[in-house]
């Protein structure tokens, strides 16, 4: 981990403005630390040698007070705004990772809900630290160090090069351990996201498991994954401790070392007695800001992992900055894939190889092709949550990553593969894309996708409440209401990822009637491994294989 992670400094404003603020800080308690052992070393002298009375040091006993007061003042002001540098960087890593996964790449295969939920939450969380004492002490190493020292040599430079040889010890012993404990915090770290991804993706499948007798097989899984992260806690825990007792003896040995040698020239007259308080009063704040850094780095170590999940899968921008290009009518102009190269990180191979396609305005095509064979890429395309490797999607004569993504999406109308319904009613949720339609338009649309009967059927109607998920639905009721969804936008292009799969025989039958009668006014691509209903809807069957565009022919579905 780096000292100070400009990742995070660029993520927000508010960690850059702290960090700077944090300087003047720094410097105004140097001075602090400095006049406190110079006042504190002069009223012991006054007072025990020189037997004045304690009316005659009121005055420095006063600043005395004072400088106290501004110290416990600085050190306020160093965390209050460390906490509000956290919370800004913790609101903005979270608004990235939403936009990464909501807008940028739903459905990336190398995002688990899992890891996007432990990293904003618990992972963000843990940034506090890194922001609210382990920076202020990052910098008051960089500055009360130096002031010392200046200060020091002014009074005795034997003291001072003491202070230098010895000084470095902190540092030193603090990258050692440093490294070790990276290692442990982006182990633990990595444990915590299987964890919580693991016990995911059992609650979400209990009733799969329950019903294959699988659920006691999960509770020894889920112990043996809560034991690893057990084990990397308690490795980290161990090395923080350890490394206090290495860092308190590293300071209280250079704290000793001054100590002695201060006594021994001061028992020889080699150095007055109030030169010699200042320099020993000095000496622990010598080493404590570097102490302080070195410890802290434990307690920011999480966050610091944490955010390098989030910042690392978003250090390069998924969707470009769209550049100046108007936006077309896909009315007007054909959609074409102009020799579009994809492969999904992480993955071996092409998805997608050399294809090129066009859709005409007003055309229906059917894509028709094996499961794997690239079909659903093809839509990920259209739809922006990706863009190819090589090549280009192009409307007309202008490349679609040219332009603004949410611009773009408004001309497309999406029936995924897997469509979700989020908890709320039946209207609601056709309304989803069209939310200010009026109920009898989503009744339209309804019928157009062969949901009117089973809709009129339940208690409420459109106004039925359903779960997330669709919860109460049949995965057919799911699918076309999904589809009723995508017809009542009406866009100019409308892309359909399997709309009859677990639909029954008649269901299936009124979509594909329904698919029939849509109106030649947009461009429609169905993406179908159904050859019988490609044959009924589309104009023209385009065939796919292994990511190549192949004769309709040679498919084999």
């Amino acid at each position: 981990m780096r000292p100070v992670d400009r990742r995070l400094l660029d993520v927000s404003p508010a960690a850059r403005t702290f960090l700077v603020a944090c300087v003047p800080l720094g410097a105004l308690t140097a001075a602090v630390i400095v006049g406190q052992a110079t006042l504190l070393a002069l009223v012991v002298d006054d007072v025990f040698l020189r037997h004045r009375d304690l009316a005659a040091v009121a005055v420095p006993l006063a600043v005395l007070a004072s400088l106290a007061l501004a110290r416990g003042l600085l050190s306020w002001a160093f965390e209050a705004g460390g906490h509000l540098a956290a919370s800004s960087t913790a609101a903005a890593l979270r608004r990235r990772l939403v936009r990464h996964v909501l807008h940028d790449r739903p459905g990336d295969p190398a995002t688990t809900s899992g890891e996007v939920a432990t990293a904003a939450v618990a992972g963000v969380e843990a940034l506090d630290p890194y922001f609210a004492r382990y920076l202020p002490q990052l910098v008051l190493g960089a500055i009360v160090p130096v002031m010392i020292l200046v200060r020091v040599a002014t009074l005795d430079v034997t003291s001072a090069l003491v202070m230098a040889f010895t000084l470095p010890l902190i540092p030193i012993f603090g990258i050692l351990i440093g490294r070790a404990t990276e290692e442990r915090a982006q182990a633990r770290y990595a444990a915590l996201a299987r964890l919580s991804t693991h016990f995911l993706d059992v609650v979400r499948g209990l009733t799969t498991l329950r019903a294959f007798n699988r659920g006691e097989a999960q509770v020894e899984r889920l112990a043996a994954t809560g034991e690893e992260y057990r084990r990397e806690t308690m490795g980290t825990l161990r090395i923080a401790f350890l490394s206090a007792l290495v860092l308190e003896l590293a300071a209280t040995l250079g704290t000793a070392v001054v100590a002695v040698e201060i006594g021994i020239r001061l028992d020889r007259g080699g150095i007055g007695f109030a030169s010699a308080m200042t320099i020993l009063v000095l000496a622990p704040e010598l080493y404590a800001p570097l102490r302080n850094a070195a410890a802290q780095f434990h307690a920011s170590a999480d966050g610091v992992a944490a955010a390098d999940h989030i910042l690392d899968p978003l250090g390069e921008q998924v969707v470009p900055a769209p550049a100046p290009a108007a936006l077309l009518d896909p009315r007007d102009v054909p959609v074409r894939f102009d020799h579009v190269h994809f492969a999904y990180p992480g993955r071996e191979g092409l998805v997608l190889d050399d294809v090129s396609l066009a859709l005409a305005p007003g055309e229906r095509v059917a894509l028709l092709g094996p499961s794997g064979a690239g079909k659903s890429t093809i839509a990920r395309l259209l739809l922006r949550f990706d863009d190819p490797g090589r090549g280009r999607v192009l409307l007309g004569g202008t490349d679609i990553a040219d332009v603004d993504a949410d611009a773009w999406r408004l001309n497309v109308a999406w029936m995924p593969q897997r469509p979700h319904l989020a908890a709320g009613t039946i209207a609601d949720a056709i309304r989803l894309g069209a939310p200010e339609e009026p109920i009898a338009e989503v009744a339209d649309a309804a019928r157009r996708a062969g949901a009117e009967g089973f809709i009129a059927a339940l208690p409420d109607a459109y106004e039925t409440r359903v779960g997330d998920g669709g919860a109460g639905l049949s995965a057919g009721q799911v699918r076309r209401i999904a589809l009723a969804r995508a017809l009542l936008r009406e866009a100019p292009l409308l892309i359909l990822d399997e709309p009859t799969t677990s639909l029954d025989e008649e269901s299936a039958r009124l979509v594909a009637e329904s698919l029939e009668r849509l109106p030649r006014s947009g461009t429609m691509l169905l993406i179908t491994h159904d050859e019988a209903l490609a044959r009924r809807v589309a104009d023209r069957i385009v065939g796919m294989s292994d990511g190549h565009i192949v004769p309709a022919s040679e498919v084999s579905v």
